[in-house]
């Protein structure tokens, strides 16, 4: 596929799947347009990128659908100050996105090969506001602590506290919340609230792959 064609089915991409769901905000769809999706995943899988559906990477990693992303950010109301935590990007396709909005983005991943890659693929679209980070996934990143906004590129299974200890306050943590034994799952905005427990904003029904760290809790059985 051409560079024009590509250019095409991301203008596609934008008014036939993220705007008819109520993503709206120009800067949203800007970052989106500005953002070559083919760019982050195999040669192989370039024809196919732009689809509503995640892309699978191999070993259990995956860019996520589209869709997803854009009502997690849609909701996450992000400002050119803002710093954000960009966790388990694999390719680096979110933090790309996110890069067009906020000031500043800590990209986390526990696969230094992927993350290699995505280093690669900001540098190349010239992203320099773009840190890497590696590490587990469930610990987050601390040191780069407190966050206006955490984004979890894959289902968690249960509420992710670790992560909320390093929002700021009223900042807000996007994940899609697939419990153990459901077959369906749903965006969640995780609102920190000092004092208080989380203020919880469901989104949209959503299904994506566990992001490796955040897989339900095995239960034994006696």
């Amino acid at each position: 596929m051409s560079l024009q064609n590509f250019k095409r089915a991301r203008k596609a991409m934008v008014v036939s799947q993220l705007q008819p769901s109520g993503i709206g905000n120009e800067k949203v769809d800007a970052a989106f347009m500005d953002t070559p999706r083919e760019m982050f995943v195999p040669n192989a899988l370039r024809g196919v990128c732009y689809l509503d559906d995640d892309i699978n990477l191999g070993n259990g990693r995956i860019l996520m659908e589209p869709l997803i992303l854009g009502r997690m950010i849609q909701n996450a109301s992000l400002g050119r100050k803002g710093k954000v935590l960009d966790v388990g990007g694999a390719t680096g396709y979110s933090a790309a996105v996110l890069a067009h909005l906020a000031g500043e983005v800590v990209a986390l991943d526990k696969d230094e090969k992927l993350l290699h890659t995505a280093r690669l693929n900001w540098e190349n679209l010239d992203l320099q506001n773009i840190t890497a980070v590696i590490g587990n996934h469930q610990d987050g990143y601390a040191n780069g602590a407190p966050y206006d906004a955490i984004f979890v590129n894959g289902a968690v299974g249960a509420f992710p506290e670790k992560l909320m200890e390093q929002l700021k306050k009223d900042g807000k943590l996007f994940c899609v919340l697939v419990e153990k034994g459901n077959s369906t799952g749903v965006i969640i905005s995780y609102e920190k609230r000092e004092g208080h427990s989380p203020l919880i904003h469901e989104i949209a029904g959503a299904m994506t792959s566990y992001l490796p760290g955040f897989e339900p809790a095995q239960q034994f059985e006696f």
